[in-house]
C-alpha cells in the first residue's frame, strides 16, 4: 500500500478521543448525564476501554463548545441550559429553517413527504392507544421533518450552521418531552405543516413554522422556569 493510501485509511478510522467525544455527547443527549452533573474522567475511560488522555481531550474539546464547565480543584460539570441559551438557539434555528424552506420545498419529494406523514400519524395511534411514547422516540420522529426541511435546503452554510447547534437542539426537544409537552398537538401541528409543504405553499408553510417554533419555545421558558 502507498503512503498515501496509508494515510486516508488510518484517516478514516476515529481517533480515542472521537470516540470518547461522540460518547459522552450520546450520553447527554440519552440523558445519562444530566445539567450540572459530574463527568469523572475515570469513569468515562473505564466506561469506554480506554485511558484518561483521550477522555480529557474529548472532555476540552466539550469545553472548547460551551456544553461543559470545568471548576478548578472541582471537576467537570455538564452546563445547565439557561433561559439565554434556549432563546439563542431558537433564535438561530428559526432563521435558518425558515430560510431553509425557499428551497427545500420544491426539493423535498412527495415519497419522503408521505414517509415523515406515516411515522407521525403511527406516533399518535401508539399515543392514542395509551402507549407510553418515549423521549428518544418523540425525538426522532419530531426531528425528521425539520431535518428535512435543512437538509434539502441546497445550502451547505445552513446545513454546517444548523449542524453547530443540532446538539443542543436535540437536548430542547427532549427536554419539551419532559415539560409537560402536548405531544398529540405537537403532531398535529407537524401533520399541519406537511399539508402545506405537499402543496408547494411557501407562505403558509413558513407563517405555521413560524408558529410552531415559537409554541416550542414558550413551552420550553415557561416549564422549565427559565
Amino acid at each position: 500500500m502507498s503512503t498515501y493510501g496509508a494515510l486516508v485509511k488510518k484517516a478514516d478510522k476515529p481517533s480515542y478521543a472521537q470516540v470518547a467525544y461522540d460518547g459522552i455527547k450520546e450520553l447527554i443527549s440519552n440523558e445519562e448525564i444530566g445539567p450540572g452533573e459530574l463527568l469523572s474522567e475515570n469513569q468515562l475511560a473505564d466506561y469506554f476501554h480506554m485511558s484518561r488522555t483521550p477522555v480529557r481531550e474529548a472532555i476540552r474539546r466539550l469545553q472548547a463548545e460551551g456544553l461543559v464547565e470545568i471548576r478548578k480543584g472541582i471537576g467537570t460539570f455538564l452546563k445547565p441550559l439557561t433561559a439565554k441559551d434556549v432563546k439563542d438557539i431558537y433564535e438561530v434555528r428559526k432563521a435558518m429553517e425558515l430560510m431553509a424552506c425557499e428551497t427545500s420545498i420544491y426539493q423535498i419529494t412527495d415519497e419522503e413527504i408521505q414517509e415523515v406523514r406515516k411515522n407521525l400519524e403511527d406516533l399518535l395511534r401508539r399515543r392514542q392507544s395509551g402507549e407510553k411514547i418515549k423521549s428518544i422516540d418523540f425525538s426522532q420522529i419530531d426531528g425528521q421533518f425539520h431535518d428535512l426541511i435543512i437538509q434539502r435546503s441546497n445550502n451547505k452554510y445552513i446545513e454546517l450552521l444548523m449542524e453547530q447547534i443540532y446538539f443542543n437542539v436535540d437536548r430542547y426537544r427532549r427536554l419539551s418531552f419532559h415539560v409537560s409537552l402536548d405531544l398529540e398537538d405537537s403532531t398535529r401541528q407537524h401533520l399541519n405543516l406537511l399539508k402545506y409543504l405537499e402543496q408547494r405553499d411557501l407562505k403558509k408553510l413558513q407563517d405555521n413554522l413560524e408558529k410552531h417554533l415559537s409554541w416550542s419555545l414558550d413551552l420550553l421558558l415557561k416549564h422549565l422556569e427559565l
